[in-house]
Formats: structure tokens, C-alpha cells, sequence
């Protein structure tokens, strides 16, 4: 089943992005980013980030914050249905 969740939580985001879960928005309210992302197992990564029980490789968790700062940072919004590159919608190993 599709799930999606909308965070301001910054290491949240660049967590679910390492893990490979579709970011599928992005939005800046002044100093504010807001992630969107949907997939299968959104929630359950989540509650393991909360729980501390979550495990990702920080090679791909380092890249993941990279990338999420060059979105925050760039004048790139995603929003679903405007053919975002690639690039930003999933990460690659």
C-alpha cells in the first residue's frame, strides 16, 4: 500500500532518501523545507528512526544530506507531476 509523509525534520528526510523512498515534493517557506515522500514502507522507516532502531549505510546516508541541502539550497521545487530530473526522486546505490 502506497503511504506518503510530509516532514520539516531535516535527518528524517535525508534518512528516507538513503533508504531509496521516492521523494516526491519539496517546498521552501522562508527558512522552512518541506519533504513529501510516498512508498511502500514510509511509515515503518520512520517509526524506526524515531524508535532508534534504524540502520542505513552512511556512506549513502552522507550522500542523502548532500543532496537533500542541494534541493534546499538550489531553486529546485519538486512537486509531484512537474517531470522532476531523476536525480532528486530517488537515489541511486
Amino acid at each position: 500500500m502506497q503511504q506518503t509523509l510530509k516532514t520539516t525534520e531535516f535527518f528524517l528526510a535525508a534518512f528516507l532518501y538513503s533508504e531509496g523512498i521516492t521523494l516526491s515534493g519539496h517546498s521552501r517557506d522562508g527558512k522552512r523545507s518541506t519533504f513529501s515522500f510516498s512508498g511502500e514502507e514510509v511509515n515503518n522507516l520512520a517509526l524506526s528512526f524515531y524508535n532508534e532502531t534504524a540502520n542505513t549505510n552512511v556512506a549513502t546516508f552522507a550522500k542523502s544530506i548532500r543532496q537533500l541541502k542541494s534541493i534546499m539550497y538550489g531553486t529546485t521545487t519538486i512537486q509531484p507531476g512537474n517531470n522532476n530530473d531523476e536525480r532528486h526522486t530517488r537515489i541511486s546505490s
